[in-house]
């Protein structure tokens, strides 16, 4: 097979529209991304946490956090069983818990380290157990992209970025086959 010669123009180009690509697609695989975060009732004043419910939650800027040791966004909806048949539903939206903190003994005395579980979520909604909450039915969805997690309803979250990518590289070797010229 023979590789058609380049211009300069075109193979500038090309290299920079591979790199466009690249960055694209691992954007969000160096442990931070963007999510919407709140919860269902206020933190303790002496938290000094900023106050984000979800019972208000309007997908501005007041609910954006930076979530240094997530890849992925978190949305768990539930819905609880009251006394006299009454069910209230709520929603609870944030970083997915991937920082694991443990204890190693190193030196003769027990020291806290932290790892990050980049593997341990995948994209999508699962139905499950909720430890924290007595509830009838919990749903837990995970995506990958920054503020991916606003939607009002549950919904399945599937990322868009494999189809994007596969326009753009299908763009760029049309792009190619119409600039090259064989040597």
């Amino acid at each position: 097979m023979m590789i058609p010669h380049l211009s300069f123009r075109t193979s500038l180009i090309f290299a920079t529209a591979v790199i466009y690509v690249l960055t694209f697609l691992v954007s969000n695989t160096n442990g931070q991304i963007d999510c919407y975060e709140c919860t269902v009732h206020p933190p303790e004043s002496f938290m000094n946490r900023t106050t984000r419910l979800c019972s208000k939650f309007d997908g501005s800027d007041h609910y954006k956090v930076h979530c240094p040791n997530s890849t992925y966004c978190m949305k768990k909806s539930f819905q609880l069983e009251l006394q006299a048949g009454k069910i209230v539903k709520g929603n609870v939206r944030g970083c997915t818990p991937q920082k694991y903190d443990y204890q190693v003994y190193k030196n003769g005395s027990w020291k806290f380290e932290s790892a990050v579980e980049y593997d341990s979520f995948k994209k999508g909604c699962y139905s499950g157990n909720d430890d924290q909450l007595r509830t009838a039915e919990t749903q837990f969805c995970y995506c990958d992209d920054n503020l991916c997690n606003n939607a009002k309803q549950t919904t399945n979250f599937s990322s868009h970025t494999d189809t994007i990518a596969v326009i753009i590289i299908y763009n760029i070797m049309r792009f190619l086959k119409t600039h090259t010229q064989p040597a």
